[in-house]
Parts: structure tokens; sequence; C-alpha cells
């Protein structure tokens, strides 16, 4: 036994440190995925940060190339008119002095954030405002005095200084960016790279996770096939028990009554109904007992019983109805006889019926009530009648008392408590139960 006891603990003690174990296993892999996944949002937002940065410095780039584009476009104009006189080459100019300014523009707002940018624009706004006054300055000259004078200011080099002096600031502005460049793509690489291996990480772990979960699954339903099956075989078990405890009360009543108490479990195991005999009798209150009583009498006289098994018949009827009213809540009842030798009372009733446990006692113990009254009941009605079948449940509880026209005694209602104890000893023998127990089932008989 205590082998036993150590073989099904050290089983249990398993089987919770390997649902501990599985459920542990859930809990790190799934904080893992967590954990990865944060990892993976926050560097593909470094990503994308990186990559919008790297944007934006391609252009910052375009913008200041731009400038000098745009200066260059101005000066084109500004040399076609000094060269022609004519207006039309003046659209270039035109264009580039607007687009300068809106290059400017876009650059300063570009490089907020880079102080060393702002300063270096400061400085490209101020050369191409000069840029632009000399321009303007020669376009003056030619239109009011003659190209000769324009092209002094030209060939004076102030003009190709001042462009010089803007190549060299867009030429750092340039260089500034793309060391940014350098570094953002970098950033943007390395991020891109975390981001593919959380990914990665998180397939496999969401993976693990997938297989874990299946067998955490499995095992689940597995130990919940084998706690239904255990609790069915138990049910079957306690099932088998109150079954082999039933067949064995009832051969415990019908040899210790000697046949006179037959304990049924089917309606089919009743003895066959006789014709009835007058109406069918309610037993809602105990006032009606005594028309059940005269009815019973009525057809035994009839079939020429004896004053004295008259009233041994009327004393069990009248037993069985009080019991059917004080315990079945009411039922109803139905006399039946043969027309010459037997007599039958059907007495039903739709209570809670007889507990298993209380039925020796409440068919054999003398004054034995579990209703608290004076409760003579069955043993009385099988000390005064042939037979009795009882089949009773919770719903509700059946009495066939039969009576014959000639007595038939049994020994253990003759008072021979000797012969009623013998039998227990002797059921308990055949049944491999011991006598002690057979009389916690049915208490002994004693005479009324």
């Amino acid at each position: 036994m205590i082998l036993q006891a150590l073989m099904k603990l050290s089983s249990r003690t398993k089987r919770i440190i390997s649902d501990n174990v599985a459920t542990c296993s859930l809990l790190i892999v799934l904080t893992l995925i967590i954990l990865i996944g944060v990892l993976s949002s926050l560097s593909t937002e470094r990503f994308l940060q990186n990559d919008r940065q790297v944007a934006h410095t391609y252009q910052v780039m375009d913008h200041v190339r731009a400038v000098i584009s745009d200066l260059k476009d101005a000066e084109t104009g500004q040399r076609g008119y000094l060269l022609t006189g004519d207006p039309a080459y003046l659209q270039p100019y035109l264009t580039g002095k607007s687009a300068v300014d809106r290059d400017i523009k876009t650059l300063r707002v570009l490089t907020l954030d880079n102080l060393s940018q702002q300063r270096r624009l400061d400085t490209l706004q101020t050369l191409s405002a000069k840029k632009l006054a000399e321009l303007d300055q020669t376009i003056t000259l030619r239109k009011q005095i003659g190209s000769a004078a324009a092209l002094r200011v030209v060939k004076s080099g102030r003009g190709k200084s001042v462009m010089d002096q803007a190549r060299a600031v867009v030429e750092q502005m340039r260089r500034e960016e793309e060391k940014l460049l350098v570094r953002r793509t970098a950033e943007a690489e390395r991020a891109g790279v975390v981001a593919r291996i959380a990914g990665s990480l998180g397939a496999v772990f969401s993976a693990l996770l997938i297989v874990l979960a299946i067998r955490f699954v499995g095992q689940y339903l597995r130990e919940r096939t084998r706690v239904e099956a255990e609790n069915l075989r138990l049910v079957e078990a306690a099932r088998d028990a109150a079954m082999q405890q039933r067949v064995f009360l009832k051969d415990v009543l019908a040899s210790v009554t000697e046949g006179r108490l037959a304990l049924c479990d089917t309606e089919a195991e009743l003895p066959a109904a006789l014709a009835v005999y007058g109406e069918t009798i309610s037993l809602a209150n105990s006032h009606n007992l005594r028309f059940l009583r005269h009815a019973a009498a009525n057809a035994a006289r009839a079939c020429g019983f004896s004053e004295d098994r008259i009233q041994d018949l009327v004393t069990s009827v009248s037993e069985a109805g009080m019991n059917a009213v004080t315990h079945g809540g009411g039922g109803q009842a139905v006399v039946r006889t043969d027309g010459h030798s037997r007599v039958q009372v059907w007495v039903t009733d739709q209570g809670k019926g007889i507990a298993m446990s209380s039925l020796p006692q409440s068919t054999l113990e003398r004054g034995y009530s579990s209703a608290g009254s004076l409760g003579h009941g069955f043993w009385l009605m099988l000390k005064m009648c042939d037979k009795i079948s009882l089949l009773t449940g919770s719903q509700g509880t059946s009495v066939v008392l039969d009576q014959a026209k000639t007595a038939q005694g049994a020994a253990w209602l003759r008072g021979d408590e000797l012969h009623a104890t013998a039998t227990f000893k002797t059921i308990a023998g055949n049944g491999g139960t011991s006598a002690s127990d057979v009389k916690n089932l049915s208490f002994r008989t004693r005479t009324y």
C-alpha cells in the first residue's frame, strides 16, 4: 500500500513538474517573441527614419547644386543680352534670378537642424545677392550707356571672384552633406540588418511557440482524456458497486423474509396484475384510507377469506396507504382480485422514494420511520401480508400487497430470532460478506 501510494505520488509529481515546465517554456518563448517584436518595431522605425534622412540629404545636395546652376543660368542670360542687346536673351537671367531666391529659401528650411550649414547658407545667400547685383548692373549699363560700359564691369573680374567664392561655399555644403549621407546610409543599413535579424528570430521563436503550444495542447488533451476516463471508470465502478449492493440487498431481504419481501428494480419485476376490483382510490389525505380499507375487505370477503385474513389484509393496506400519504405526498390505490383465492392491492405515490441505505431499517426494523412517526409500516405489513413487492426510486414508490385465502407464514415473522440470525449468517457465508456487515445492512427482527 505504501509503495503504491509513493508510486502514485511520484507519478503525480512528475505530471505537475511536466505541466510547470511546459507552462514556463510557453511563457519564456512568448516573452522572447514580445521582446523581439518590440526590437523589430524599433529597428524598423529607425531604418525608416534613417532612410528619410538619407532622402533629406539628397534633397539638400540637389538644392545646393541648383543654386550654382541658377546663377550660371542668370549669367548666361546676362552675357547673351550684353552681346546682342536683344531683350529675349534676358529670359534665362530672369528665371535664374527667381530660382536662386527659391532654392535658398528651401535650403534654409531643410538645414534648420544643422547650424554649420545654416552659416554657410548665410554666406552663399550674400554671395548670390552680390552676383545678381553685378549682373543687374551690367544689364542696366548695356541698356542706358552701351555695351562698352557694361563690358568694363565684366572685365573687372568682380563677378568672377564672387562666383568662385559661391562655388567654394557650395562645395563645402556638398561635402558636409556627403558626410551625413555616408553616416546615415550606414545607420540605415545597420537598422535594416537588425530588423531582418529580429524578423528571423521572431519567425523562429514563433515556430517554437507553435510547437510548444501544440505540445501543451496535446498534453492537456491527453490529461483531460485520462481524467475523463478515470472519472468514467469511477462512475462505472460506483454504479457497479451500487448495483451489487442493491442485488445483495435484494437477496438479503428475500432470504431473511423467506421470499415475502421482493425488492424490484423495474415495473416488469412487479407481479402480474389481477383483475381490477372497484375504482381507483385517491390517497390525497388520510381520510380516504377508509375507502381503501373498505374496498380491500369487500374484495377479500368476495373471495371467501376468513375474518382474520381479512383483518390482516386491511391492516397491511392501511399501513401501505398511510405510507403513501405521509412519505409520498399522496398517491392512489387499486384493489385487484382473481375472484376466488387472491387479492392484490396496488399503492403508488410520486414521492422521493426510499433511500437504499435506509431500506433495511425501513422494511425490517419495528418502529423505524424516516418521518418521525411511530412507523410500524413495512414490519407490520410483512407480519400480516403473504407477500409484498416494492419498487422505489426518485420517481416514486409502488407497493403491491398480495394476500391469499390461506395463510403462508415465515419463520422470522413467528418470532424465531435465532432463525433470522442464522439466515443472515448463511447469506454472509455464501456472499463473501461478514455476518456483522449483514447485520449492519439489515436489522434483526423482533416479535410484534
